[in-house]
């Protein structure tokens, strides 16, 4: 994986692209968290020794799903877009993340950018709504997360 490539800024990346990029690492992070799900159901279920242990496996799985999920989900796209900048639903679709003069982004652009989606996420769907209307109205396409951050979503030169 190539780390931070050439962005272009003359390419915005615009609400389908960003849309998709965001249902591909979505689809990663589900399968990782279907995973870690079924297994802490499945071993939290057998320590419990109760006679409903799969109810108190899938009860504990669910917990930590509920806690956990946003953070990793934050965790994910701040690391990935602090070292390479993209996500790999971001580069299967030829999107980059770049700082407003088009170089490569930096953790604390990462974190700050991300700091917004985790706060959204539990403000969702209204954050989601807000994010589409400013990518929509805005002349650089960006989320509150990129003006805060400095960032912008745009295509691979």
């Amino acid at each position: 994986m190539d780390k931070h490539p050439q962005a272009n800024l003359e390419k915005k990346a615009g609400l389908g692209k960003r849309f998709a990029a965001r249902f591909l690492d979505g689809f990663l992070i589900a399968i990782v968290f279907g995973i870690i799900f079924f297994v802490i159901g499945g071993v939290g279920g057998a320590a419990s020794g109760e006679s409903n242990a799969a109810i108190a496996g899938l009860a504990g799985a669910y917990l930590f799903m509920l806690i956990g999920f946003p953070f990793v989900y934050f965790l994910y796209h701040t690391i990935m877009e602090a070292m390479y900048g993209y996500t790999p639903g971001k580069h299967a679709l030829g999107l980059v993340i770049a700082d407003e003069s088009g170089g490569g982004i930096t953790w604390v652009d990462s974190i700050v950018r991300n700091v917004f989606r985790l706060i959204g996420f539990f403000f969702s769907p209204f954050s989601a709504l807000l994010a589409v209307i400013l990518i929509a109205v805005n002349d650089d396409e960006q989320r509150l997360g990129d003006m805060a951050g400095s960032t912008i979503v745009v295509e691979q030169a």
